[in-house]
């Protein structure tokens, strides 16, 4: 009895250490087929999102700022009849500002019969011939196109304009759905976008893109609303300004809290005026609109500490690179250099953008 017993625990403990073998391999099966599907997994996830990376942005910008982190980003959306057309005429124009903090996207459509006073050498003319205005005599009529449209944009609401999207009459309905409605986001969305090929210009990125309208589609759809402060005219701005106050109240150069002095170093009246409305509607805080004693070829910034986010923010949206500390700054003789922690010098180099 003894040897039977004996003999039916060996077997027991036979079995039972088979089985754990078994498990084992099975453990190690499992885990290598669950690492390999995974790492096949994100590789097909990077490629493919190279592949969207690759053949989404198109390019026509040198602009290196990126709006992924941006508290209110803005986007023009720009929708002309046809891309083979010569000249390109402009159908729609649209400035979309995407309020995070508040959580709401505001779409403000500009009237294109109405004439404006082009900013840059071309006068009055209507809004929708500033595409194919500037878009003369460039090699890339597209890039020179939308970047025209921008500065009339700019001009127009007094507001940083952050990037584009330019398409044709085809795609219009698409992308109306993008801007306005809710639904699920995936990488397959972002495919058919990137698949628009030719018929979409853009300077955003596909991260950046994917940022805008995740943030959309997070959104009930009443907060995402056609607003009717458009300005119709240069001469009548106060209802953009003030909601736009509003919405910047608490932004990054409000609690800088620094204080600016705007001058004009031309011979171009309201440069320092336009200055200090751009100014005043991101929320910072003009202290003094001035001509200068005598006139700058070049734009310049002069500020107490040229590292804060005010001096960053002026720099990109006037486009003036040209930076200096008060210790710098001591050949210039203006007097606001002492009463103001940061002063903005418009010279030649950027009137055509501002005037």
């Amino acid at each position: 009895m003894k040897k039977k017993s004996a003999r039916r625990k060996f077997k027991s403990v036979s079995k039972s250490v088979v089985n754990r073998s078994v498990q084992k391999k099975l453990y190690r099966i499992g885990l290598v087929t669950f690492v390999f599907l995974v790492s096949l997994g994100f590789l097909f996830s990077y490629s493919f999102y190279k592949y969207l990376n690759q053949n989404f942005a198109s390019a026509l910008s040198n602009s290196s700022y990126s709006i992924q982190d941006d508290k209110i980003p803005t986007v023009s959306y720009i929708v002309a009849e046809d891309f083979d057309s010569d000249p390109i005429v402009i159908k729609k124009v649209n400035f979309i500002i995407f309020d995070k903090e508040s959580k709401k996207v505001s779409i403000y459509n500009v009237p294109l019969d109405t004439n404006y006073a082009i900013p840059g050498k071309f006068g009055s003319e209507e809004f929708s011939k500033v595409f194919a205005l500037g878009g003369l005599n460039s090699e890339d009529r597209f890039l020179s196109g939308a970047e025209a449209i921008n500065r009339a944009v700019f001009k127009l609401f007094g507001f940083k304009v952050d990037k584009f999207v330019l398409t044709d009459s085809r795609h219009e309905v698409f992308f109306d759905k993008l801007w306005h409605e809710g639904g699920v986001l995936s990488l397959v969305s972002l495919k058919n976008i990137s698949s628009l090929g030719d018929s979409l210009k853009t300077d955003i990125d596909l991260r950046e893109f994917y940022g805008l309208l995740s943030f959309v589609y997070s959104l009930p759809q009443d907060r995402v609303v056609d607003d009717t402060n458009t300005p119709k005219c240069f001469c009548d701005t106060s209802h953009f300004d003030d909601f736009i106050c509003e919405v910047t109240y608490d932004s990054s150069i409000s609690r800088e809290n620094k204080n600016i002095s705007v001058l004009n170093g031309t011979n171009y009246s309201g440069l320092a005026s336009f200055g200090s409305r751009v100014i005043t509607n991101f929320g910072g805080r003009v202290v003094a609109t001035e001509n200068t004693s005598k006139f700058y070829e070049k734009s310049v910034i002069i500020a107490d500490d040229v590292n804060s986010e005010t001096v960053g923010f002026l720099s990109r949206v006037f486009k003036i690179p040209t930076i200096f500390s008060k210790e710098e700054a001591r050949s210039f003789l203006e007097n606001e250099i002492d009463r103001s922690d940061v002063i903005v010098i418009f010279g030649f180099d950027t009137s055509g953008d501002l005037y």
